[in-house]
């Protein structure tokens, strides 16, 4: 999700010449314009006001233009569709509502991917040490292990979950929080990239990783079969004594 891969979408306009296309992750991204003659490829910033609650993304090339454009985005205003450096708001032509991100998700999805990030870190670490030597503190060794896989899957599960959730149910996939698209210039065909459904199988290893850690506990503590002694094998004496 640190990519230009979270959200993906082609935009199609009237009278153009091939379909533009748009990407963003957390942070940056990449808005490729085709609806005239000549493509133009502009970088997409994702910009994120605390005082409103509000992130978008802009390839506005000024830090304030990207703000006052979010700003107009949160309060339902048009901004003006162009990748300059100043940001005109048409506020006699509103648009249908906010076209925004929320900052407290966008600000959760980024510290729970930390979090899984540095997690899985600390597990590869500790599953090396295994390998090679033999811990004798229980933070360094197989419980050590089993619960940093735990807590990177948990991140991952919540990850997926609070933004599959809301960019199912909160408008952001009509809008992608984008000014091209709230203001109707383009209509997009919007999906979530590989970055995101890339957290699957890591949360898979990781719950691979926990299985295999309490098989091994499982055989390793489970009571040993009974010994077995054949009769044709031994004398009368041992088996009496047997």
């Amino acid at each position: 999700m640190l990519t230009l891969f979270q959200i993906v979408s082609t935009a199609t306009a009237e009278n153009q010449v091939q379909d533009s296309d748009i990407r963003y992750g957390l942070f940056r991204g990449e808005l490729a314009l085709r609806n005239l003659g000549t493509p133009s490829y502009n970088t997409l910033y994702m910009t994120c006001l605390s005082d409103i609650n509000a992130c978008a993304v802009s390839c506005k090339t000024e830090v304030q233009a990207r703000q006052d454009e979010v700003r107009a985005l949160a309060e339902g205003l048009r901004p003006n569709q162009a990748c300059v450096s100043v940001t005109n708001i048409d506020t006699a032509n509103p648009l249908d509502g906010p076209a925004v991100v929320s900052f407290a998700v966008y600000v959760s999805v980024a510290a729970m991917l930390f979090f899984q990030l540095a997690f899985a870190v600390v597990a590869a670490a500790l599953a090396v040490i295994n390998a090679t030597k033999n811990p004798t503190e229980p933070v360094f060794g197989l419980p050590g292990c089993l619960w940093t896989n735990v807590v990177t899957a948990l991140c991952g599960t919540v990850v997926l979950m609070l933004f599959g959730i809301y960019w199912a149910t909160s408008g952001l996939n009509q809008h992608l929080a984008i000014s091209y698209i709230a203001a109707g210039l383009f209509v997009p065909s919007p999906g979530l990239g590989y970055s995101y459904w890339m957290l699957l199988p890591a949360v898979f290893c990781s719950l691979a990783n926990v299985g295999l850690i309490e098989l091994r506990k499982y055989l390793l503590e489970r009571d040993p079969p009974p010994p077995t002694i054949k009769v044709e094998n031994h004398s009368d004496g041992t088996i009496f004594l047997y």
